[in-house]
């Protein structure tokens, strides 16, 4: 699913972060120029598109996550649980949205109960356990579910759940998040000016909580191609981009990237179970052991780790020490690169002698570049492939619709859709994710597969928890509906003037992130 126009979408979790007044840089830094896909509207249940890039420098969540993977306060100073389907915020008083105007706990009801509308592009963010969300009083908010679910309580720190304020969102209905009227949020930095052929103007938001903002104005610009992108960072025009083809943008602007390890964004050669041949679990094993990780991760421009689980196992990480990850992570059936095993897994399937398939592959270079590494890959066990170039809207309409067998095979990438290790990939898995509008493509589920899921949700017992993400991983691997490939790093492009001391994998989970960048000397 990744691609230039989803730059900063699929992107992770974690992290807390120091501000003005609490241990920001007290100099002021001169305007940042800062560069990225087209974004076409900051109404964010319409098209999330570049959200957590330019949105949350504007609108602010009402937690964070903090270093240690803890949550921690930002809109809401403090929150509660008095019983397991009840979640209660508490705001802080005094914050006030760029309008001058004071937030309020019917401000956030009513964000929170937008995002979840139908239709919305931030719908997935809100489990079926949701049954309201209330302003008790002026500072105080309720989440009241169903049945328990250890998901949600991770739910309100996502940035793309950024707060807006609900008067300017009645006042322009029609309007909300396009350029002529743009978004009202409690952020360090407003907006001036926004179009979507060019770009957006920010400036400092005069009545922000944290104290002063050091970055006093930011022009972000929008470009065609991160080849346009790259040639205007290479010119002096640019200060920060998150690109997505780390290689090509590295060698054509000239910049070595900073990176760190990704958690959250994972490369997949997905098969569906629907059709033939990939309905055969000995196929799919012996394509499990054909696929040479390493050389993919060349072939897509590197800038990424092998992984071999659904659940990456630092996500683990948050249910138990690193001994209990390794001893949950060692029952479960790995499949190492081996022609051997994987021929032999050939000769247990319905295809001994070989088989001719299609694989999609989504018109984006990278994509473009690992399936045509695949191709061989798979021919060695006698799978013959050829590829078929499927353009977005068309990938997309195939991909979801309601003809579960359009597209057969598959490289991709797709990114955590939460911090939780349960919700991190459950718009991928399970019978309801293989329906029309939903993105579990192998189509593969079973009834004990969708019992873990519920289960993994259920409880927020951390032991309890890994046991069964132990046992639904194993599942997974027993029936191979997907290869877990790589995930692919987290980069960033500074020009001379800045450094980014504190960037990490979960940068976009920092708040608003560019009070981060250090101005050189």
């Amino acid at each position: 699913m990744t691609t230039f126009s989803r730059t900063l979408i699929n992107l992770g979790v974690v992290c807390a972060f120091a501000l003005a007044g609490t241990g920001t840089k007290s100099q002021t830094i001169a305007p940042l120029r800062v560069g990225s896909a087209s974004v076409s509207t900051l109404n964010y249940a319409r098209s999330n598109a570049g959200y957590w890039g330019l949105g949350n420098l504007i609108l602010e969540p009402l937690l964070v996550l903090t270093k240690d993977g803890k949550m921690g306060p930002w809109l809401a100073e403090s929150w509660t649980q008095p019983n397991p389907t009840t979640y209660v915020y508490k705001l802080r008083k005094g914050v006030r949205f760029s309008s001058g105007n004071e937030l309020t706990a019917a401000d956030v009801a009513f964000s929170l109960n937008f995002y979840r509308e139908p239709g919305s592009t931030n719908a997935y963010n809100f489990p079926a356990t949701l049954k309201s969300i209330t302003a008790v009083d002026r500072y105080t908010v309720q989440v009241s579910l169903s049945e328990p679910d250890a998901a949600w309580a991770v739910a309100p720190a996502g940035p793309q759940l950024g707060i807006f304020e609900k008067a300017f969102y009645e006042q322009h209905e029609s309007s909300f998040g396009q350029p002529e009227t743009g978004v009202v949020g409690t952020g360090p930095w407003q907006l001036s000016s926004f179009n979507p052929t060019s770009g957006a103007e920010l400036t400092v938001n005069p009545h922000y909580w944290r104290g002063s903002v050091p970055i006093q104005s930011i022009s972000w610009k929008f470009f065609s191609s991160e080849s346009s992108e790259a040639l205007a960072f290479r010119a002096g025009d640019l200060d920060v981009a998150f690109p997505s083809d780390r290689r090509s943008f590295a060698a054509t602007s000239g910049v070595d990237l900073k990176t760190a390890p990704g958690v959250t964004n994972q490369a997949q050669f997905t098969m569906n179970t629907l059709v033939a041949p990939w309905d055969d679990v000995h196929l799919r094993r012996a394509v499990a052991y054909a696929l040479d990780k390493p050389a993919l991760i060349s072939a897509y421009g590197g800038y990424a780790q092998p992984v071999n689980t659904l659940i990456p196992p630092t996500m683990l990480l948050q249910l138990g020490s690193q001994e209990e990850v390794d001893a949950a992570l060692a029952s479960i059936p790995d499949y190492p690169h081996d022609l051997g095993k994987a021929k032999e897994e050939m000769a247990k399937s319905a295809y001994p002698g070989g088989v001719d398939v299609t694989l999609a592959v989504y018109n984006t270079p990278s994509y473009v570049n690992v399936s045509q590494a695949i191709v061989p890959q798979l021919a060695a066990i006698g799978i013959r492939a050829e590829l078929k170039v499927v353009q977005d809207a068309a990938w997309v309409a195939e991909a979801t619709g309601d003809d579960r067998k359009a597209i057969h095979a598959q490289f991709w990438t797709n990114g955590a859709v939460s911090p939780d290790p349960g919700g991190a990939n459950d718009s991928i898995i399970g019978s309801r994710n293989a329906t029309a509008g939903n993105w579990n493509v192998s189509n593969w589920s079973s009834a004990e597969v969708d019992d873990l899921i519920a289960r993994g949700r259920a409880t927020t017992d951390p032991a309890k928890r890994l046991q069964i993400y132990q046992l639904l991983l194993t599942k997974f691997a027993e029936n191979v509906p997907f290869v877990a490939l790589f995930l692919t790093d987290e980069a960033v492009a500074l020009s001379s003037n800045y450094s980014w001391s504190s960037f990490d994998s979960y940068w976009n989970q920092h708040g608003p992130w560019a009070l981060e960048l250090e101005i050189k000397q």
